[in-house]
Protein backbone atom coordinates (compact mmCIF):
# COMPACT_ATOMS: atom_id res chain seq x y z
CA UNK A 1 0.00 0.00 0.00
CA UNK A 2 1.25 3.49 -0.87
CA UNK A 3 0.92 4.75 2.69
CA UNK A 4 3.31 2.08 3.92
CA UNK A 5 5.69 2.66 1.02
CA UNK A 6 5.77 6.37 1.90
CA UNK A 7 6.52 5.40 5.50
CA UNK A 8 9.36 3.14 4.38
CA UNK A 9 10.95 5.78 2.17
CA UNK A 10 10.51 8.66 4.62
CA UNK A 11 11.52 6.66 7.68
CA UNK A 12 14.17 4.20 6.46
CA UNK A 13 15.23 4.46 2.99
CA UNK A 14 10.42 6.02 -5.29
CA UNK A 15 16.13 11.34 -15.51
CA UNK A 16 13.02 10.14 -16.94
CA UNK A 17 15.24 10.29 -19.96
CA UNK A 18 18.37 8.24 -20.14
CA UNK A 19 21.41 9.79 -21.71
CA UNK A 20 22.23 8.27 -25.06
CA UNK A 21 25.81 8.03 -26.20
CA UNK A 22 26.47 10.13 -29.26
CA UNK A 23 29.18 8.89 -31.53
CA UNK A 24 31.09 11.24 -33.79
CA UNK A 25 31.33 10.41 -37.44
CA UNK A 26 34.14 8.01 -38.16
CA UNK A 27 35.86 6.83 -41.28
CA UNK A 28 34.32 3.71 -42.78
CA UNK A 29 37.29 1.62 -41.68
CA UNK A 30 36.90 2.82 -38.08
CA UNK A 31 33.16 2.04 -38.05
CA UNK A 32 33.74 -1.48 -39.29
CA UNK A 33 36.40 -2.02 -36.63
CA UNK A 34 34.09 -0.69 -33.90
CA UNK A 35 31.19 -2.93 -34.95
CA UNK A 36 33.50 -5.92 -35.00
CA UNK A 37 34.19 -5.34 -31.30
CA UNK A 38 30.68 -4.41 -30.13
CA UNK A 39 28.32 -6.64 -32.07
CA UNK A 40 29.36 -9.98 -30.54
CA UNK A 41 28.61 -8.53 -27.08
CA UNK A 42 25.37 -6.63 -27.73
CA UNK A 43 21.88 -7.86 -28.61
CA UNK A 44 20.35 -6.50 -31.81
CA UNK A 45 17.83 -3.68 -31.26
CA UNK A 46 14.32 -5.09 -30.84
CA UNK A 47 15.57 -8.55 -29.94
CA UNK A 48 13.84 -10.20 -26.96
CA UNK A 49 15.99 -10.35 -23.82
CA UNK A 50 15.60 -12.99 -21.10
CA UNK A 51 14.68 -11.03 -17.91
CA UNK A 52 16.62 -13.48 -15.75
CA UNK A 53 19.88 -12.33 -17.37
CA UNK A 54 19.45 -8.78 -16.03
CA UNK A 55 20.75 -7.35 -12.75
CA UNK A 56 18.59 -7.26 -10.76
CA UNK A 57 15.98 -9.13 -12.82
CA UNK A 58 12.41 -7.79 -12.79
CA UNK A 59 10.19 -10.08 -10.69
CA UNK A 60 8.27 -12.64 -12.81
CA UNK A 61 4.97 -11.52 -11.25
CA UNK A 62 5.49 -8.10 -12.91
CA UNK A 63 4.98 -9.80 -16.32
CA UNK A 64 8.17 -8.29 -17.78
CA UNK A 65 8.67 -8.04 -21.53
CA UNK A 66 12.27 -7.06 -22.23
CA UNK A 67 13.79 -5.96 -25.52
CA UNK A 68 17.22 -4.78 -26.59
CA UNK A 69 17.66 -1.13 -27.55
CA UNK A 70 20.68 0.71 -28.91
CA UNK A 71 22.35 1.24 -25.55
CA UNK A 72 20.90 -1.52 -23.40
CA UNK A 73 17.55 -3.11 -22.53
CA UNK A 74 14.08 -1.81 -21.71
CA UNK A 75 11.59 -3.97 -19.80
CA UNK A 76 7.88 -3.10 -19.90
CA UNK A 77 5.90 -4.14 -16.83
CA UNK A 78 2.17 -4.42 -16.10
CA UNK A 79 0.34 -6.12 -13.26
CA UNK A 80 -2.54 -5.85 -10.80
CA UNK A 81 -2.46 -7.07 -7.22
CA UNK A 82 -4.60 -7.06 -4.08
CA UNK A 83 -3.07 -5.50 -0.96
CA UNK A 84 -4.37 -6.12 2.57
CA UNK A 85 -6.41 -5.90 4.61
CA UNK A 86 -3.57 -4.91 6.91
CA UNK A 87 -3.00 -2.41 9.74
CA UNK A 88 -1.26 0.61 8.19
CA UNK A 89 0.30 2.32 11.18
CA UNK A 90 -2.24 5.14 11.57
CA UNK A 91 -3.37 5.20 15.21
CA UNK A 92 -6.53 7.07 16.18
CA UNK A 93 -7.25 8.08 19.75
CA UNK A 94 -5.66 6.81 22.95
CA UNK A 95 -6.35 4.30 25.67
CA UNK A 96 -9.24 1.86 25.36
CA UNK A 97 -10.87 3.90 22.61
CA UNK A 98 -7.85 3.85 20.32
CA UNK A 99 -7.68 1.85 17.09
CA UNK A 100 -5.28 1.29 14.22
CA UNK A 101 -6.75 1.91 10.78
CA UNK A 102 -6.87 -1.13 8.50
CA UNK A 103 -6.34 -0.62 4.78
CA UNK A 104 -7.04 -2.74 1.70
CA UNK A 105 -6.79 -1.90 -1.98
CA UNK A 106 -6.41 -3.06 -5.55
CA UNK A 107 -3.15 -1.81 -7.04
CA UNK A 108 -2.60 -1.51 -10.81
CA UNK A 109 0.91 -0.79 -12.08
CA UNK A 110 2.38 0.00 -15.48
CA UNK A 111 6.01 0.91 -15.93
CA UNK A 112 9.45 0.36 -17.34
CA UNK A 113 12.88 -0.66 -16.17
CA UNK A 114 15.96 0.56 -18.01
CA UNK A 115 19.19 -1.44 -18.11
CA UNK A 116 22.57 -0.47 -19.55
CA UNK A 117 24.53 -2.49 -22.11
CA UNK A 118 26.02 -4.57 -19.27
CA UNK A 119 22.54 -5.60 -18.13
CA UNK A 120 22.63 -3.47 -14.96
CA UNK A 121 19.53 -1.56 -13.87
CA UNK A 122 19.81 2.23 -14.20
CA UNK A 123 16.22 3.44 -13.74
CA UNK A 124 12.75 2.34 -12.62
CA UNK A 125 9.85 4.44 -13.88
CA UNK A 126 6.27 3.42 -13.17
CA UNK A 127 2.74 4.66 -12.66
CA UNK A 128 0.46 3.09 -10.07
CA UNK A 129 -3.20 3.50 -9.15
CA UNK A 130 -4.72 2.15 -5.95
CA UNK A 131 -8.42 2.05 -5.12
CA UNK A 132 -9.36 0.82 -1.67
CA UNK A 133 -10.88 1.32 1.76
CA UNK A 134 -9.80 2.40 5.23
CA UNK A 135 -11.61 0.70 8.10
CA UNK A 136 -12.05 1.07 11.85
CA UNK A 137 -11.63 -2.56 13.01
CA UNK A 138 -13.62 -1.91 16.20
CA UNK A 139 -16.81 -0.64 14.56
CA UNK A 140 -16.51 -1.67 10.92
CA UNK A 141 -16.91 1.94 9.78
CA UNK A 142 -15.04 2.55 6.53
CA UNK A 143 -14.26 5.21 3.94
CA UNK A 144 -12.87 4.96 0.42
CA UNK A 145 -9.53 6.18 -0.86
CA UNK A 146 -7.81 6.46 -4.22
CA UNK A 147 -4.10 6.94 -4.91
CA UNK A 148 -2.46 7.79 -8.23
CA UNK A 149 1.24 8.47 -8.48
CA UNK A 150 4.35 8.30 -10.62
CA UNK A 151 7.57 6.93 -9.15
CA UNK A 152 11.01 7.40 -10.67
CA UNK A 153 14.09 5.75 -9.17
CA UNK A 154 17.45 6.72 -10.69
CA UNK A 155 20.20 4.41 -9.47
CA UNK A 156 23.54 6.02 -8.62
CA UNK A 157 25.34 2.70 -9.11
CA UNK A 158 23.95 0.61 -11.99
CA UNK A 159 22.60 -2.68 -10.69
CA UNK A 160 22.70 -1.62 -7.00
CA UNK A 161 19.02 -1.26 -6.07
CA UNK A 162 19.70 0.59 -2.80
CA UNK A 163 21.49 3.55 -4.40
CA UNK A 164 20.29 6.76 -6.03
CA UNK A 165 17.26 8.97 -5.60
CA UNK A 166 13.52 8.34 -5.63
CA UNK A 167 10.86 10.82 -6.77
CA UNK A 168 7.18 10.30 -5.91
CA UNK A 169 4.64 12.63 -7.51
CA UNK A 170 0.91 12.15 -7.09
CA UNK A 171 -2.23 12.37 -5.00
CA UNK A 172 -3.86 10.33 -2.25
CA UNK A 173 -7.46 11.18 -1.34
CA UNK A 174 -9.85 9.70 1.23
CA UNK A 175 -13.56 10.37 0.67
CA UNK A 176 -16.91 9.98 2.38
CA UNK A 177 -19.59 7.70 0.87
CA UNK A 178 -21.16 10.84 -0.61
CA UNK A 179 -17.94 11.93 -2.31
CA UNK A 180 -16.79 14.60 0.11
CA UNK A 181 -13.05 14.83 0.74
CA UNK A 182 -11.92 13.67 4.18
CA UNK A 183 -8.17 14.07 3.74
CA UNK A 184 -5.85 14.71 0.82
CA UNK A 185 -2.10 14.18 0.45
CA UNK A 186 -0.74 15.68 -2.77
CA UNK A 187 2.54 16.93 -4.19
CA UNK A 188 6.08 15.69 -4.75
CA UNK A 189 8.75 14.11 -2.59
CA UNK A 190 12.37 13.40 -3.55
CA UNK A 191 14.74 11.49 -1.32
CA UNK A 192 17.46 8.89 -0.94
CA UNK A 193 16.60 5.30 -1.79
CA UNK A 194 19.00 4.00 0.86
CA UNK A 195 17.75 5.74 4.01
CA UNK A 196 14.85 8.03 3.07
CA UNK A 197 16.70 11.30 3.59
CA UNK A 198 14.48 14.04 2.14
CA UNK A 199 16.09 16.19 -0.56
CA UNK A 200 12.99 18.06 -1.72
CA UNK A 201 9.33 18.23 -0.78
CA UNK A 202 6.38 20.35 -1.85
CA UNK A 203 2.62 20.18 -1.62
CA UNK A 204 0.34 19.03 1.18
CA UNK A 205 1.54 15.94 3.07
CA UNK A 206 -0.44 15.08 6.22
CA UNK A 207 0.55 11.41 5.94
CA UNK A 208 4.23 12.29 5.88
CA UNK A 209 3.65 14.67 8.78
CA UNK A 210 2.20 11.78 10.80
CA UNK A 211 4.55 8.99 9.76
CA UNK A 212 7.72 11.06 9.60
CA UNK A 213 7.21 13.60 12.38
CA UNK A 214 4.55 12.13 14.68
CA UNK A 215 1.98 14.87 14.05
CA UNK A 216 -1.21 13.14 15.23
CA UNK A 217 -3.37 16.17 14.41
CA UNK A 218 -2.51 15.73 10.73
CA UNK A 219 -4.71 12.62 10.44
CA UNK A 220 -7.50 13.72 12.78
CA UNK A 221 -10.01 14.13 9.92
CA UNK A 222 -9.52 10.43 9.09
CA UNK A 223 -10.07 9.43 12.68
CA UNK A 224 -13.20 11.56 12.96
CA UNK A 225 -14.65 10.05 9.78
CA UNK A 226 -14.08 6.50 11.07
CA UNK A 227 -15.63 6.94 14.53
Amino acid sequence: MFIMRLLNWSGKQIQRSMSHTRYTRLLLVSIIALFAVIMPQTAFAGQTVDPSTLNPPPPPEFNPECKAVGDGTICSLAFTELEGPDPIGLICGSGSNSFEIVGADTRTVQGRRYYDRNGDLTQRHFREVMVGTLTNPLTGASIAFIQADTIVHNLAVPGDFDTGTVSITGEWRASTPHGGTVLIDVGRWVGAQSDGTTFFENGQHPLLAYYGYGDTAAIQPLCDALR
